[in-house]
């Protein structure tokens, strides 16, 4: 789709719950998704504000590339006011799982855009959690980044050494939550990371650490299920679920969670810039 980021599991616990379900591979389901995705750039094209109202949820939150949280208010009126314009866009091959009535899509975007009178065209990559609500599926969740491709021919080729490096550093992450490492998960996350809360207000790596020294929240354990990677140049997306035993506040949250992240590679190293997640019941 076009654009205007697993999730540390400590943040997991702090997203709203729906109904658990396990993944499934329902055609339909995941048509429909991608139907979803490749309407929103149209509408977006066409500038039609009814239909990008009827495809974000009225509680859709990103955070930007500059930091900022958006709502579904600041999309839609950048549309009407013509402040965000997309005059066109060739989505790559989307990936989606469906969880019942939660959705994960990530994917790929080329896009001929202006910002503010601005060029911002360029190739993307991006990922939305969807829910369905009343029958249809809405974009509940977003996140996106401008990709950089190195100057080699394989720049835009699906490295298997790099994917099984990025689960790892999933993997690696999750035990050193387990662990109470914080320098190993300040490393993980970027400076800047950021995700929404179920509250829909912004919450920080600075929040994020502050719970594991404070003792707030205690992983116990976790099993991530099978990880969806996808990496273009200097970016990389990664969906899944997971099973986890969490203490949050002297009480226990376990269960079952599905989430996105988002990352950069900075300075050699890859880091989780954005989060996007939900709990299954």
């Amino acid at each position: 789709m076009p654009r205007t980021t697993s999730i540390a599991m400590v943040v997991i616990s702090l997203l709203a719950a729906i109904p658990s379900q396990t993944w499934t591979k329902d055609i339909g389901d995941i048509e429909a998704v991608k139907q979803v995705e490749e309407t929103m750039g149209s509408a977006m094209v066409a500038g039609d504000v009814d239909k990008l109202n009827q495809i974000y949820a009225d509680n859709f939150a990103t955070v930007g590339s500059d930091g900022r949280l958006y709502t579904k208010k600041d999309l839609v009126a950048d549309f009407e006011s013509f402040h965000d314009k997309l005059d066109w866009f060739e989505n790559g091959p989307i990936d989606v799982q469906v969880f019942g009535d939660v959705a994960l899509a990530q994917g790929s975007v080329k896009e001929k855009r202006s910002r503010n009178g601005k060029d911002t065209s360029g190739q993307f990559l991006w990922q939305d959690v969807l829910q369905r609500r009343a029958g249809k599926w809405v974009v509940w969740r977003s996140a996106a980044a401008r990709v950089v491709l190195a100057d080699s021919p394989n720049a835009q080729s699906q490295d298997p050494a790099v994917v099984a490096a990025i689960k790892k550093f999933e993997n690696d992450l999750g035990e050193a939550m387990v662990a109470s490492n914080i320098e190993k998960i300040n490393q993980a996350y970027a400076d800047d990371w950021a995700t929404i809360a179920s509250s829909g207000e912004k919450f920080t790596k600075e929040g994020l650490l502050e719970d594991f020294k404070s003792g707030n929240h205690k992983l116990m354990a976790f099993e991530n299920g099978a990880m969806n990677v996808q990496v273009l140049g200097d970016v990389a997306l990664v969906q899944t679920s997971v099973m986890e035993k969490r203490i949050q506040d002297g009480k226990d949250i376990s269960g079952q969670f599905v989430f996105m992240d988002l990352l950069k590679k900075r300075a050699g190293q890859w880091v989780i810039v954005r989060s996007l997640a939900t709990r299954l019941g």
